[in-house]
């Protein structure tokens, strides 16, 4: 059994139909809406509702169900292929304070940083340290994607393509837990493992301590199925039949690490397409 900080996370299209109830009831201990957005010192949803739960009232007696039955985070995502995080310079501290009396306001228990761009760092940086200031238990989460200078060698978080965006909050302890997406990026190769191999999931893992601090916790994030990435363990030429359960041997392969911070799936709505088999395989490891 993994360490009690381990959660089954999984990402929540907000213009979908799915409720963070619904995903709470198929085992998601950690649910991630999709997205929220940041537009100067102004919070809100992207498309302004979150379409399963659509008014202020609904969204948040949704949010505090689904905490009953079983979701032990409920975070707000900002940023993603959209791009829903648009600060625009302004002041960290008036943002981490609009920010935090949304996050109270609804029930959301932390944020995340989806961050598909080359932005500041040392702004984000500095809003998480506001964020953390103004409310220590909210959960702080980032998104980061995988990269490296040449085949073999070690790993490095970015935002996008070569961009280390994430580098001075990661160094200065900012996040509680990173979520790593371990797919979309075709070159990395860890210990003759890329993101087409379904043990890049561990070997990732293993590569990436050697430079996130001890006090975050990894989290190793796959697709839910094909259709959620361009390149995964899920676009290969003959998937194997028992991926899901291959997928769960390998969280198992790591869950007594005490940086291991459990398994993330893209998106819950897509895993909803397959019959919600990556959260059935994998939820009992977390």
């Amino acid at each position: 059994m993994s360490n009690n900080k381990a959660l089954m996370v999984g990402y929540l299209q907000s213009w979908s139909n799915i409720t963070f109830t619904q995903a709470a009831e198929q085992g998601y201990t950690a649910i991630v809406m999709a997205f929220g957005k940041i537009d100067g010192a102004t919070v809100g949803i992207f498309g302004d509702a979150f379409a399963a739960s659509p008014s202020e009232t609904a969204l948040k007696a949704d949010i505090k169900k689904a905490k009953s039955k079983g979701a032990q985070q409920v975070l707000f995502s900002v940023g993603g292929e959209i791009n829903t995080y648009n600060p625009n310079n302004v002041s960290t501290v008036v943002l981490a304070q609009n920010l935090v009396e949304y996050l109270t306001d609804y029930g959301f228990t932390g944020v995340d940083f989806d961050l598909e761009i080359d932005g500041d760092g040392k702004y984000l940086d500095e809003l998480c340290q506001a964020i953390k200031r103004l409310a220590p238990t909210l959960l702080i989460t980032a998104a980061p994607q995988v990269n490296q200078f040449a085949p073999g060698s070690d790993l490095y978080l970015v935002s996008t393509g070569h961009f280390r965006m994430y580098d001075q909050a990661i160094n200065n302890n900012r996040f509680d837990y990173l979520f790593i997406q371990a797919y979309n990026n075709p070159w990395p190769k860890v210990d003759g493992s890329k993101e087409t191999n379904v043990d890049f999931i561990s070997k990732s893992f293993i590569n990436l301590k050697k430079s996130i601090p001890a006090e975050t916790q990894i989290v190793i994030g796959e697709p839910a199925n094909r259709d959620a990435a361009g390149t995964s363990i899920f676009t290969v030429p003959n998937v194997p039949v028992n991926i899901y359960p291959l997928i769960s041997d390998q969280y198992q392969a790591i869950c007594k690490d005490p940086q291991f911070g459990g398994a993330m799936v893209w998106s819950i709505n897509l895993d909803a397409q397959t019959g919600y088999q990556f959260v059935k395989a994998v939820k009992d490891t977390i």
